[in-house]
């Protein structure tokens, strides 16, 4: 095992795993945002679709070790039609990844984030109903934009932040729906073919400073306030959406 990760060393495996450690930062501080922060990264040196399995490697450990924390504060009465949603609609993205160009989609994905937040960080808030309806748009656009391309936070944290929940409960719910999002996209891209051997030594190269870096963003969670964490996911929302625009 040492010996493969040692041939396959190389400043694209450097650069992976660099993303992999801002990307943990961002997941296990705010539980989201490790494969939005990771994506366009990734992109740059294997291409979008080995990309999004590469980096969901990492991230469904990371999901795994947040779950027994998320799981006890959840509210799944209010978020069932929001986990559901994401689910089912998954596949229809990674349709989209394997036979559409993903260059203009992108972009325009990320022209809708950064607007997004912007707005939220204004302080606008959605103030409409949060009943099975809206809970199930924003799980189905969260759902499809993260099958095509991993960058679908943003209708799922605008969502959700705009309740009234406190912080912690907020970021559990976070949790949940990212854990569903990265084992449901890795199962659709592996059936579509979008894994090889190489691809998955990688990824789990990417993982191991993944991993790390998501134990210190957790760490962080606790020792800050919550509204930190609400602003820091939202200038991350902006910032993300600039890195896309521009590479």
């Amino acid at each position: 095992m040492i010996e493969i990760f040692y041939q396959m060393w190389d400043v694209n495996i450097a650069i992976a795993m660099f993303a992999g450690i801002l990307g943990g930062l961002m997941h296990g501080f705010t539980g989201w945002g490790g494969a939005m922060i990771m994506m366009p990264i990734v992109t740059l040196v294997y291409g979008p679709i080995q990309s999004l399995g590469m980096i969901l490697i990492g991230g469904m450990i990371v999901s795994i070790k947040l779950l027994p924390w998320a799981i006890k504060r959840v509210t799944w009465k209010a978020y069932w039609p929001l986990f559901l949603s994401i689910v089912i609609s998954i596949p229809l993205g990674t349709y989209f990844l394997f036979n559409l160009e993903t260059e203009i989609v992108i972009k325009l994905i990320a022209v809708i984030i950064i607007g997004s937040a912007i707005l939220q960080l204004s302080g606008w808030r959605y103030r409409g109903s949060r009943g099975i309806l809206p809970a199930s748009l924003a799980g189905v656009s969260c759902g499809v934009i993260n099958g095509f391309s991993g960058l679908g936070g943003a209708p799922l944290v605008l969502y959700v932040l705009s309740g009234s929940e406190s912080p912690d409960r907020q970021r559990a719910t976070i949790i949940i729906a990212v854990a569903l999002i990265s084992f449901f996209v890795f199962i659709a891209v592996n059936l579509g073919g979008g894994m090889t051997t190489e691809s998955y030594y990688t990824g789990f190269a990417i993982a191991i400073p993944q991993l790390i870096a998501a134990w210190i963003g957790s760490k962080l969670f606790k020792l800050l306030p919550g509204i930190v964490f609400q602003r820091v996911s939202l200038v991350m929302l902006i910032f993300l959406g600039l890195l896309v625009l521009l590479f």
